[in-house]
């Protein structure tokens, strides 16, 4: 049995945003509602981030999604684009 696609887009991410906090960066995940989605944890952070990077487009974050992320330091955030078919 092949398992059914999910084409609902209610967990689609659509932002990327990085939080540089000292000595780690954050990677949160928001929808295109900018809804919070999760914050990447992985073992292997840094080449999942990397690949995000490349496949979104570098972008002003949303008002909202700039507020969500809580940031003391907005000029610290980077957030990008993440466009799927």
């Amino acid at each position: 049995m092949t398992p059914q696609k999910n084409t609902s887009h209610d967990l689609t991410a659509r932002y990327l945003v990085l939080l540089d906090q000292e000595d780690v960066t954050r990677a949160l995940l928001f929808a295109q509602d900018h809804r919070y989605l999760a914050e990447v944890i992985d073992d292997d952070t840094g080449l999942l981030v990397d690949n995000l990077m490349k496949a979104g487009t570098r972008c002003v974050p949303p008002r909202e999604v700039a507020e969500q992320a809580r940031t003391e330091e907005p000029a610290k955030l980077l957030c990008f684009a993440l466009e799927w078919e």
